[in-house]
């Protein structure tokens, strides 16, 4: 299915139906990425440097509707939908879906909102405010933390509000991580996470995160315990996280596979500009020497509230034998392929 013409036939009937928009409050919002990508180093030493104009870089480019109704005081009901563009070529993001960054519906009670559909993790969103990148630009924290889970299809997701202003928690259930449920759910992937958190003022945030994926049937799961901080003191804000993932679908010597990850980050907002910087480390805990390390800079000028321009430079140091392992300068929207230095540059338009 083509992407644009079911776009633009669902946004001109809005626009031809401005009192169904109103009532409904359907908010129709989108964000245009796209600049210059080199990239170098490949663990491949036969394969050259890359460059292009790419799109999604610091942020995938999207369209989208969302909506808002009252049905009775302390009760709405929700929807997004939202699909990712490839700006560069014109085509649909994750991988052709129509509405792959986002679709989902649901009920917000006022102490919780329950939502169901295809939705972030609280895994992806956690690190949404640690990484200085914001999962975007070469430098982004997932280059190095391969194992954070972006989204889950069929998942009921609850969150809440932060209670007495300190305490606020999210849960994600889906019956089949990656696609539809299969007849009788054979080889579905159950996952669930679960994401507390905590505040304290406006200077210091606590975040931590634990899931899991499991195939119906099977006793092997893989799973990650995710905690991270966020110190924010205005004229600096530092960050940092800690991870173990573990994966017993992919043991060694029959141990579960294991990794120690750390990440710190800073973001120094200076009048229009924000600069930038993060350290991601990586080493799996079964002797098998899988250490990879990047450095990441960066950063943004805004022209309006609407428009910014960006920068980043990552490197990742890292064995040739780490090759095909995920340790690669990919950014929001495109594959790092292998190089181990990366650098863009392009502008980000919202509306």
């Amino acid at each position: 299915m083509k992407l644009h013409p079911t776009i633009a036939a669902l946004a001109a009937a809005l626009s031809t139906a401005p009192a169904l928009a109103v009532d409904s409050s359907v908010t129709i919002y989108g964000l245009v990425d796209a600049g210059y990508t080199f990239r170098s180093d490949n663990y491949d030493a036969a394969k050259g440097s890359r460059q292009g104009f790419d799109g999604g870089i610091a942020s995938g480019s999207r369209l989208g509707f969302r909506g808002v109704e009252e049905i009775t005081p302390g009760l709405k009901g929700k929807f997004v939908i939202e699909a990712g563009i490839n700006v560069d070529t014109g085509t649909a993001a994750q991988s052709g879906l129509t509405w792959g960054r986002q679709a989902w519906v649901g009920l917000d009670f006022g102490a919780a909102e329950a939502r169901f559909g295809r939705q972030y993790t609280p895994q992806y969103l956690i690190y949404g405010e640690i990484d200085p990148f914001n999962h975007g630009t070469v430098s982004k924290a997932s280059n190095i933390f391969t194992h954070i889970i972006s989204r889950a299809d069929n998942a009921a997701y609850v969150t809440t509000p932060f209670f007495g202003d300190v305490f606020s928690v999210d849960a994600e259930y889906a019956f089949n991580r990656s696609g539809d449920e299969a007849v009788a759910n054979a080889k579905d992937k159950r996952f669930y996470a679960i994401g507390p958190k905590l505040q304290f003022g406006k200077t210091v945030k606590i975040l931590a995160n634990y899931s899991e994926t499991k195939e119906k049937g099977q006793s092997n799961a893989d799973s990650a315990l995710d905690i991270g901080a966020v110190l924010d003191f205005n004229v600096v804000k530092i960050t940092g996280a800690y991870a173990l993932p573990k994966f017993e679908s992919t043991p060694v010597k029959g141990e579960a596979k294991k990794y120690n990850r750390f990440l710190v980050g800073a973001t120094v907002p200076l009048g229009n500009w924000s600069l930038l910087a993060s350290y991601a480390y990586s080493k799996d805990k079964n002797d098998l020497d899988e250490k990879a390390v990047q450095y990441g800079i960066g950063g943004s000028y805004a022209f309006s509230k609407r428009t910014d321009t960006y920068f980043g430079y990552s490197r990742i140091d890292a064995n040739d034998s780490l090759k095909g392992k995920g340790y690669s300068v990919g950014d929001s929207s495109n594959a790092g392929n292998d190089y181990r230095s990366g650098f863009n540059v392009g502008i980000r338009h919202k509306f």
